[in-house]
């Protein structure tokens, strides 16, 4: 089990306008969870600190950066060649996620590549390690920022 953090409630509304808009200027901040600004600012360091947030990001939709495909790939490795999974993604840049995962599978891998050529080129290089099924992503359905665990009331 994982370790949580307590937040209360005005940390959650903090996170929460922070992930829909990182970018959101303090005194916005501090006027939406009722605080004044050094109140806020501290609020928010202190989540820094403690890492609940652990960073800021811009995002960038993949065709803007010249990807034109999108596929989950899912892999079964035998235990000894666990090591060069994780040498392929360290050297595949184009590996946006990748997890670990219970079931038939290992993995599910997450690629981004140019055309299929490009796909090809890196799911041979993890077909050399184990067996793999590609799917191609039509698109993205949900993509949520991490939402907080319901906490029982005392």
């Amino acid at each position: 089990m994982t370790d949580q953090i307590a937040v209360d409630a005005t940390d959650v509304a903090l996170i929460t306008a922070l992930q829909a808009d990182a970018r959101t200027p303090l005194t916005e901040l501090a006027r939406i969870v009722h605080l004044g600004t050094s109140a806020t600012r501290s609020r928010v360091l202190r989540l820094e600190e403690r890492s609940v947030i652990t960073g800021y990001t811009a995002t960038v939709p993949p065709a803007a950066a010249g990807f034109a495909l999108h596929a989950v790939v899912r892999m079964k490795v035998h235990g000894s060649l666990f090591d060069q999974v994780n040498d392929v993604i360290k050297e595949e840049p184009q590996v946006v996620r990748c997890l670990r995962i219970t079931g038939e599978s290992c993995y599910s891998i997450e690629v981004l590549a140019t055309d299929m050529s490009d796909l090809e080129r890196i799911t041979s290089r993890f077909a050399r390690i184990g067996s793999i099924t590609t799917d191609l992503v039509y698109g993205v359905v949900t993509d949520r920022p991490t939402p907080f665990a319901p906490r029982e009331q005392i």
